[in-house]
């Protein structure tokens, strides 16, 4: 296990390091991640304790070389989950023939995220920037000159191969600082209120220790440049994976939040329960192996190999992975608290939605929480409803807030689903609302002025996150949908025209260009074969 780990870190820093990574190696990437994630969870389960608590070695052929035919098996097998889970959503078949199985894909398929997923990277590259930039200038008035010659003075051989450094608050700040600034731009980070709590930690607390781990990671990265120029013999491959003991750890964890945590809003001191808890939460076990089930699920940021050791894979320091494991970590953990901070965070995208849309509109109006009857009956709510007075044209809004699903296609595949159900059924009871109500009715119930006019109303839907698949629901010219960052890009785009002549319809418009452009398609899928002992299996494409 410890050298599938080892492995994937190498491979891992190798294409990180990359300027353009290319197609071979994005795809060995891929079967090595979920490959050694099946790897992490069979050994796991396979010996209740390993014969040592933690083992360093240093890499040999010998041994690296069985292992990565292991992690291309059980990748391949994973590949094989994921296709087969792929092809309930978008069609195709699989036929069992005489000696292999056959996987069919459509002649076309469509990407339907590609759109979010630009616009998301767009702009976190370029917040990401800005906000780095103007840390580095404030840093180097105080501690930047330094760093360098920190690492260096502070690194140094371990046991001759291997690497060890001391501590030092200089760099333990400037790493921070960071970290910070990738987990607040982080996929999830903003999913709950800082002050909800879990299991007695709250949020904040959570977020925070993320930010540390994220700046271990960093931290060590720039340890190991630094020793391998200090000292040339010392060999990469042995120094980017390191294990520690877990009471360490939890110390060094602990002292970190009582301190830092004093600059954020609402912290409270941390005891070592709380400790232990949270670090719990951060890391996989025996006992939340469930974490690693799904192929493509979040990559662990801490692995505890035995009740004294932990390992801390450099692949798992991600800003998005390690926010992504937090989430999926929490919500199993603490389930039942999980689904009431869901069912608590509407109002938030509420608030955060009209002072988005006020900064290019401002002359609209907001009316929150509005319930439809039919007769008795309640249909439906509307979440947001927005109001331009001088035109009387409205929207109902459906607010969608959303944890992000990662690289794991089955909670994609399930979390669309359920969205896309949800959508449609709220569609058809507010069209069927306001085919049945009188114009009074309508008004009276979306706190309009009294008059005799229907108001034109149309259906807005917004998530936070993902949207993509509203295209197959939302089809009627009535009804737009939209994601978080397509909404900035739409109000963006209105403040930069600087007319007091634009209004509702304007924004509808821009949303959507943005949610509906022109459909993008994968490019043909060459016919492959794959194999694994006895499982052989073949994916081609209709016509191609």
């Amino acid at each position: 296990m410890r050298i599938a780990i080892n492995e994937l870190d190498l491979d891992f820093e190798g294409v990180h390091l990359q300027a353009a990574p290319n197609e071979a190696d994005r795809e060995r990437a891929y079967i090595m991640r979920i490959g050694v994630m099946r790897i992490i969870k069979l050994a796991m389960e396979a010996h209740p304790q390993f014969d040592v608590p933690a083992i360093t070695i240093r890499r040999d052929l010998r041994y690296s070389s069985p292992v990565l035919s292991l992690i291309a098996r059980a990748g391949t097998i994973e590949h094989g989950r994921r296709v087969a889970q792929r092809l309930s959503a978008i069609g195709g078949c699989i036929e069992r023939l005489e000696n292999r199985f056959r996987i069919c894909l459509p002649s076309t398929l469509p990407d339907l995220e590609i759109h979010e997923r630009h616009l998301e990277r767009f702009y976190v590259e370029n917040y990401l920037a800005f906000i780095s930039d103007r840390y580095e200038v404030i840093v180097q008035e105080n501690v930047g000159d330094n760093i360098g010659r920190l690492l260096n003075d502070l690194v140094y051989p371990f046991a001759t191969h291997f690497i060890g450094y001391d501590a030092d608050p200089t760099l333990d700040e400037y790493f921070f600082g960071h970290a910070l600034t990738e987990i607040m731009l982080a996929k999830g980070y903003d999913t709950f209120h800082f002050s909800t709590t879990f299991g007695g930690v709250t949020f904040s607390t959570f977020k925070l220790a993320a930010a540390f781990i994220v700046s271990i990671g960093m931290k060590h990265r720039a340890f190991v440049r630094a020793l391998m120029q200090k000292v040339p013999s010392i060999r990469i491959e042995d120094v980017l994976t390191v294990s520690v003991e877990t009471s360490r750890f939890l110390e060094g964890l602990r002292d970190f939040l009582n301190e830092y945590g004093q600059q954020f809003e609402g912290h409270v001191p941390v005891t070592d329960a709380n400790v232990r808890s949270i670090f719990d939460v951060l890391s996989v076990s025996r006992r939340n192996l469930a974490l690693l089930d799904r192929p493509g699920a979040p990559i662990p940021p801490l692995i505890q190999c035995s009740d004294s050791h932990v390992i801390r894979p450099l692949v798992g320091s991600t800003s998005d992975g390690v926010m992504l494991f937090l989430l999926t970590s929490l919500q199993q953990r603490f389930s039942k608290e999980y689904d009431r901070a869901q069912r608590a965070r509407e109002g938030v995208m509420q608030r955060a939605v009209e002072k988005a849309i006020c900064e290019a509109l401002p002359s609209l109006e907001f009316r929150g929480n509005i319930k439809l009857r039919q007769g008795r009956k309640m249909l439906t709510d509307l979440d947001l409803v927005i109001v331009e007075p001088l035109s009387e044209r409205v929207v109902l809004v459906q607010l969608k807030h959303q944890d992000p699903y990662g690289a794991d296609l089955a909670t994609m595949l399930s979390r669309t689903g359920r969205l896309n159900q949800q959508v449609a059924e709220w569609l058809r009871k507010v069209r069927s609302w306001l085919a049945t109500s009188s114009p009074s009715e309508v008004r009276a119930t979306l706190r309009l002025p009294s008059g005799t006019a229907r108001p034109k109303v149309s259906l807005l839907v917004l998530a936070r996150h993902y949207a993509h698949s509203l295209r197959n629901v939302v089809d009627q010219n009535d009804a737009t949908f939209a994601n978080w960052n397509q909404l900035v890009t739409a109000t963006a785009r209105l403040q930069e025209r600087g007319t007091s002549a634009q209004g509702l319809d304007d924004l509808l418009n821009e949303l959507k260009e943005l949610s509906v452009p022109e459909q993008i398609e994968y490019l043909p899928e060459p016919a492959s074969d794959w194999g694994v002992g006895n499982l052989s299996f073949t994916i081609e494409q209709e016509g191609n």
